[in-house]
């Protein structure tokens, strides 16, 4: 039970969650995939840096949508890398369709 803003009390749903049981739910999750990817998101910004040494200048949705999609890529391929040599079944799949996405924005722009 708790206080809504008025001050009265509000009953939870039965398999209602609170707050803290989030929380430490999303510890757990992220303890797994540190276990599976590691700190890739530690090499996610060399690789950018890599990719884009001048920098990206993105001013419309199109490009913003483009370039999310190349983040995406770098995501999974760093994930990817971080279990090298066995690489990653899941990140493999994603990097593909995240590639046809990537391919279906770049047919509809203009040159």
């Amino acid at each position: 039970m708790g206080l809504n803003k008025e001050g009265k009390k509000v009953m939870r749903k039965k398999n209602q969650k609170k707050p803290i049981d989030c929380i430490e739910d999303a510890l757990e999750t992220f303890k797994e995939r540190n276990k599976t990817y590691g700190d890739n998101y530690l090499q996610h910004g060399k690789v950018m840096m890599a990719l884009f040494p001048n920098g990206v200048e993105l001013k419309t949705i199109e490009q913003h949508n483009r370039f999310g999609v190349v983040n995406m890529i770098v995501a999974k391929l760093t994930r990817y890398a971080q279990n090298w040599p066995a690489g990653h079944l899941d990140s493999v799949h994603d990097l593909g369709v995240y590639a046809f996405i990537l391919e279906s924005l770049d047919s509809g722009k203009s040159q």
